[in-house]
């Protein structure tokens, strides 16, 4: 049985403890933080501090806000702290580790979490950050702001984790900067990112304060402008999904500068069904898994996707499976600057599209078709190539049309197959089009 750390150690105790690297500042200009250890707090992985922490954590509210500085050391964390507005806590990078220690019968509950978890819309806390720790918690859930507002979650590292090392609840601009995953979760839900969003009814999301657990708001709250960039996730345990984005609504998703590796089922996935508006993929590559980007079925009420600078190459015959990449239910998307390589069933696949717009698209060896527009999509798609597929180098469904221009197509058992109607891309409409790819942010 771990030590506790008794929450009276922490009464009255407000000195703050200079600390020159990456520290904020006091009113006065001066750099100062809270250092845990001349709390009492001690990262010696045997004694429970998370009471501890959060009498800390109330202080430091009290005053207005500040920097908790955690030393090298690992931090168990009996109860989920309650992070509030103005604070951020300050590792020293991987040797800083936090961990929920949690009883048989409530594992998963959040590791860390902000005060309002429990309130409505954005009126969780705001601007808090965690930065330069490493997350090994394998009875806990990560890092969950909820009901939060104006987040930055950096230099995270993510070992040991039951479910997700960074579950964003039901927040508006969190981000994530610099995030290295050497595994997903242990549990049924295992991506180690995931955007979600509390919905009545879900019984998921839960704070531990020692004692009991306490679910967030489940207002539907959707999560709104978050970017998670400079990640990199290597999930030795196999997960279902890198990148999960899960019970939307979502807004203005951002994913950019990473690489997603060793994932079973796909390395980005959003539900069937799921609105997402807006939603941008960037300069990511997908690298040895089931399916690169999966964005579930929805026959409409998605808008504007946009995925650039991105890679999906799966080498194992026996690993690849479904499409490289899919999307359905959007109203706008710019696909450009895209490879999708492997022995997937199809290497893309597009369901109920409108004004879908596709450049510089690459697709290599899909077993069956290289681009399969299956059902009521309108595409247009130039300067492309469809290399080693046993079917249609394209196959454009019924409902669907297709204007195309500069394809190539190099060893497909056919170049054309047609449900749908087709038309040739007029050169004239070049302008036009380079202009729309542009102001949408596509080179």
């Amino acid at each position: 049985m771990a030590a506790t750390v008794g929450a009276g150690m922490l009464a009255g105790c407000s000195n703050r403890t200079p600390f020159a690297e990456e520290a904020d500042s006091s009113p006065s200009g001066e750099p100062f933080a809270y250092t845990v250890t001349a709390h009492g707090i001690e990262g010696d992985g045997e004694t429970e501090v998370g009471g501890a922490v959060q009498d800390l954590l109330d202080t430091v509210a009290s005053e207005g806000g500040g920097v908790i500085y955690f030393p090298p050391g690992r931090y168990l964390f009996e109860q989920t702290p309650l992070v509030g507005s103005d604070t951020t806590l300050l590792g020293a990078g991987r040797s800083t580790v936090f961990e929920g220690v949690r009883p048989a019968g409530d594992e998963g509950r959040a590791l860390l979490t902000n005060r309002g978890y429990d309130e409505r819309g954005y009126g969780g806390a705001s601007n808090w950050s965690v930065r330069n720790i490493r997350i090994d918690s394998p009875s806990s859930n990560g890092i969950m702001p909820a009901h939060a507002e104006n987040v930055r979650l950096e230099n995270i590292y993510g070992d040991a984790i039951l479910y997700h090392h960074i579950d964003i609840v039901s927040s508006r601009n969190v981000t994530v900067d610099g995030y290295w995953a050497s595994r997903g979760g242990e549990a049924d839900s295992d991506a180690p990112l995931q955007f979600d969003a509390q919905k009545e009814g879900i019984s998921a999301n839960r704070v531990w304060d020692g004692t009991n657990d306490t679910l967030v708001e489940d207002d539907g709250t959707p999560t709104k402008r978050c970017t998670v960039r400079d990640f990199e996730i290597n999930a030795e345990n196999g997960p279902s999904h890198g990148v999960h984005i899960h019970r939307g609504e979502h807004e203005l998703l951002t994913i950019t500068d990473g690489i997603i590796t060793g994932c079973q089922y796909t390395g980005i996935r959003s539900d069937p069904g799921e609105s997402i508006q807006g939603m941008t993929v960037n300069n990511v590559s997908c690298l040895e898994n089931a399916r690169g980007i999966t964005l579930g079925h929805i026959k409409s009420g998605r808008e504007e996707l946009t995925i650039n600078n991105a890679t999906i190459q799966t080498e194992s015959a026996e690993l690849a499976a479904g499409s490289g990449l899919y999307g359905a239910g959007f109203n706008g998307a710019n696909i450009s600057n895209v490879t999708v390589e492997g022995a997937f069933t199809n290497s893309i696949i597009f369901d109920d599209m409108e004004n879908l717009r596709m450049n510089n698209i690459t697709a290599t060896g899909g077993v069956d078709q290289a681009f399969r527009f299956r059902d009521n999509v309108a595409v247009t798609l130039i300067t492309s190539q469809a290399t080693d597929c046993g079917g249609a180098g394209i196959y454009v469904g019924p409902e669907s049309t297709l204007t195309y221009g500069g394809v190539q197509f190099d060893n497909v058992g056919s170049k054309i197959v047609v449900d749908g109607e087709i038309a040739e891309w007029d050169v004239s409409a070049k302008a036009s089009l380079s202009r729309n790819f542009n102001r949408a942010g596509q080179p």
